[in-house]
């Protein structure tokens, strides 16, 4: 019995000493409110809910942005998406050239210098893979730092997804639904491509519950006769636990690899969900930030605020609970603390360090979470164009509704309001006893809101300063201060 013991403690001690594998698997429009660990109460996410009890929950974690492209960049860089040129969603159109820069620095690439495996399975939706296989001014995948890369640019189709590249090969339709494809691909990596003996980093981004959302038929028909007789919302329901049902494949074959322990799994998801759909086949969003106000495309605290779990068997201890507002910007800095990797000399982050959280430590952040957009899509009733949060307040600027657009995909067209927008009105809100933000609380706390305001007012100048457009479009002149 001692010998066992002593050769189990042994062996728990080399582990801890062997760099930990990371995952990092994003699903896409899931909102806060949608999975059984947050309380949505039809959705059965058994797989999500237990990977939450054995590590960290965040109760209060944030995207880097409202919508896909930005979001994803500063997750990978730990870098505000301004500071690319990326604004909104990549479009699909045959021109579109937006990228993360060449000159910024990865995750992947700073990992694969200490010699971990690096691989991406799903959505990327940093630049387009069908547009750099002709044109060399969008940068590889392999200059991004991806060893193996299994991705599609269509970030629509759920069915039947199409051009689907393996490393840069396309590989044409892959006829099952999306997450099946990315359940299966990651699987396979892990199985068959991946170096038994070498740490590893395997990015596993979902499509679902994106727009245009499809489920298995038994999952929707159990959710008709349990759930719900509007079959969109069953759809819906249906396509979250496929995507949980799948994250459990992918679980359990880390389990039969023996990687779970040493494994750190991080799980959000991109943005907020999306406003709810007409009902129509190709419109079936029935997500929610319950009990958080908003959609994804705007600045509500529920376009942003998702959910956050890391489980690291040998480093965090099962059923933590973090009350401290953190976010995926925050990954790039974090996992390099939890792998010993240097942060490069010079390179100005905008996520901390939160391990101290996960280990239940002290943690301070030097800059505030916080979120611009210059488009929210909304003129008669309009959502905040910058965020800040600290503590339980959040503070929210917003522009002349007149100056949205209708769009919401990047053009670069769209830079000069980027660079101009002017915020006029602010509101203050406690989201700890007001989550719905129904309550402008700024008359009642004039020192707070005017050490707020000024805050958050200096934040977007900078932004609009930092701001870099594409085709020499960067020098468009900003407005004054609106302080002065």
């Amino acid at each position: 019995m001692k010998l066992s013991l002593i050769t189990l403690t042994l062996t728990t001690l080399a582990a801890v000493a062997t760099p930990p594998n990371i995952m990092v698997i994003v699903a896409d429009d899931l909102g806060y409110g949608d999975l059984g660990i947050t309380k949505h109460p039809k959705i059965k996410t058994p797989h999500l809910d237990a990977l939450a009890n054995q590590g960290a929950l965040f109760h209060h974690f944030y995207s880097p942005a409202q919508v896909c492209s930005p979001s994803r960049a500063a997750m990978i860089t730990g870098r505000m998406p301004h500071r690319m040129g990326i604004y909104s969603f990549i479009g699909g159109s045959s021109g579109n050239l937006t990228h993360i820069p060449k000159s910024e620095t990865t995750l992947p690439q700073l990992l694969k210098k200490q010699g971990y495996q690096t691989a991406i399975v799903g959505k990327w939706h940093n630049s387009l893979n069908d547009i750099q296989a002709k044109n060399p001014a969008i940068p590889s995948m392999s200059h991004y730092g991806f060893d193996y890369w299994f991705c599609s640019d269509d970030n629509a189709k759920i069915l039947n997804k199409p051009n689907w590249r393996r490393n840069g090969k396309n590989e044409g339709v892959r006829r099952d639904l999306a997450a099946n494809v990315v359940a299966d691909e990651t699987i396979h990596w892990l199985t068959n491509k991946r170096k038994p003996n070498t740490p590893f980093i395997q990015f596993v981004h979902f499509y679902e519950p994106h727009w245009r959302i499809e489920a298995p038929k038994p999952l929707v028909d159990s959710y008709l006769e349990n759930a719900t007789n509007n079959k969109n919302e069953a759809i819906y329901f249906a396509a979250v636990s496929n995507v949980d049902k799948q994250i459990g494949r992918i679980l359990t074959c880390l389990d039969k690899l023996n990687l779970a322990d040493n494994t750190a799994v991080f799980f959000s998801s991109d943005h907020g969900p999306a406003k709810l759909g007409k009902g129509h086949s190709s419109d079936r969003s029935y997500g929610t930030a319950a009990p958080y106000r908003g959609n994804k495309y705007g600045l509500w605290d529920g376009s942003i605020h998702v959910p956050g779990i890391v489980r690291w068997p040998l480093q965090i201890q099962a059923g933590h609970e973090v009350h401290t507002p953190a976010g995926s910007i925050d990954w790039f800095p974090t996992i390099l603390a939890m792998t010993n990797t240097p942060l490069p000399k010079k390179l100005e982050i905008d996520g901390a360090n939160h391990l101290p959280l996960l280990l239940g430590k002290p943690f301070s952040r030097n800059k505030p979470l916080q979120w611009h957009h210059y488009n929210t899509n909304v003129k008669n009733a309009p959502n905040p164009n910058a965020v800040m949060r600290k503590g339980d307040f959040i503070i929210c600027g917003f522009y002349d509704p007149s100056t949205q657009l209708a769009k919401a995909s990047w053009k670069e067209a769209h830079l000069s309001k980027v660079k101009t927008g002017k915020l006029t009105r602010f509101s203050l809100y406690n989201l700890k006893s007001d989550p719905k933000q129904k309550h402008d609380i700024s008359g009642q706390h004039p020192q707070l809101f005017s050490q707020l305001k000024k805050q958050l007012i200096k934040a977007h100048l900078t932004m609009q300063k930092q701001a870099i457009g594409w085709k020499g479009t960067q020098t468009i002149t900003q407005h004054p201060d609106p302080t002065h």
